[in-house]
């Protein structure tokens, strides 16, 4: 099957750019459907949740052919609740191909699925551009090989000769992430193909700067700078510093875009696994110059 109209991926910050995302549904007419946001009676089956829709409740046959393109023929009798994120996900896009009476805007519809389920809703997508052009909205790539055309908004994201800054602002605690943590983070994201990204901590953290570290919390876990929230205990553990930078990562900013979506420290493999916005994982693959604003007048340039 050949697509017969044009699939279009934006990549944008949903949150930060809801406005322009209003707009765009405005001018285009599309109604903008968040896939991240799916409500269903979990409790019925997929077969009985399809068989409401017209054009399924007499062609069985046709409900069974939309499901084996969608991989889930084996789910049909599954209740909904038992599907994973991306099947639920797979079983909307299926209510949205066979409703043309109306155009839709398609956000955040490959995040959390996996590798096949990604490639199901690409069948599905190629089936729904047979009759109509296809918008996807999302703030990562991902998936969009089936894309005719990528446009990143805003645009004044393109990765040039301009100087990038990674920002510490938004941390009101001590930063425990100094310059040399910061060019071994980038270095492995260089090395990596996508987003998704795990960091093993014996690459970026050197022993003697957890022992380091370790003191330092503890000597100053009195004062304001050295409150952190989410770590309850008192004195500081071991670890702890890893913990940290999990929260940490989160909050930079690479010229007042976020560097990561996610951060999750997973003790067991001792790596954080980030999810790197597309822009900070262009500007580590692409960009020239990036500089970390450490500290007030304090800022190095990360040569990696």
């Amino acid at each position: 099957m050949k697509k017969n109209h044009e699939v279009v991926g934006l990549v944008i910050d949903a949150i930060q750019q809801n406005d322009t995302l209003r707009f765009l549904s405005a001018i285009t007419g599309c109604t903008i459907k968040d896939f991240d946001k799916i409500t269903y009676n979990g409790s019925r089956t997929v077969g009985d949740y399809l068989s409401i829709l017209p054009i399924f409740q007499n062609d069985v046959f046709s409900m069974q052919a939309m499901l084996e393109l969608a991989g889930l023929e084996t789910k049909e009798n599954y209740r909904i609740e038992e599907l994973t994120i991306g099947e639920k996900k797979l079983l909307l896009l299926i209510t949205l191909i066979v409703d043309t009476s109306k155009q839709y805007l398609l956000q955040n519809l490959f995040q959390n699925m996996q590798v096949s389920e990604v490639k199901c809703a690409t069948e599905l997508l190629i089936e729904m551009s047979t009759y109509m052009d296809i918008i996807l909205i999302s703030p990562s790539t991902y998936g969009y090989e089936i894309c005719d055309k990528t446009i990143y908004w805003p645009d004044n994201n393109t990765i040039d000769n301009r100087e990038f800054h990674i920002s510490r602002n938004k941390i009101k605690e001590m930063c425990i992430m100094p310059t040399f943590i910061m060019k071994e983070i980038i270095k492995v994201i260089k090395e990596n193909e996508t987003t998704d990204i795990a960091i093993p901590l014996w690459n970026v953290v050197p022993g003697e700067y957890e022992e380091y570290a370790y003191q330092v919390l503890n000597s100053n876990a009195d004062k304001e700078k050295f409150n952190y929230p989410y770590i309850s205990h008192r004195p500081f553990r071991y670890g702890d510093v890893y913990w940290i930078m999990e929260h940490q990562l989160q909050e930079l900013e690479i010229n007042g875009s976020r560097c990561f979506e996610e951060a999750h420290f997973i003790p067991d493999e001792a790596i954080i696994h980030v999810k790197c916005s597309e822009y900070f994982f262009r500007c580590c693959k692409e960009a020239k110059r990036i500089f970390y604003d450490y500290a007030k007048n304090h800022v190095e340039e990360l040569i990696c």
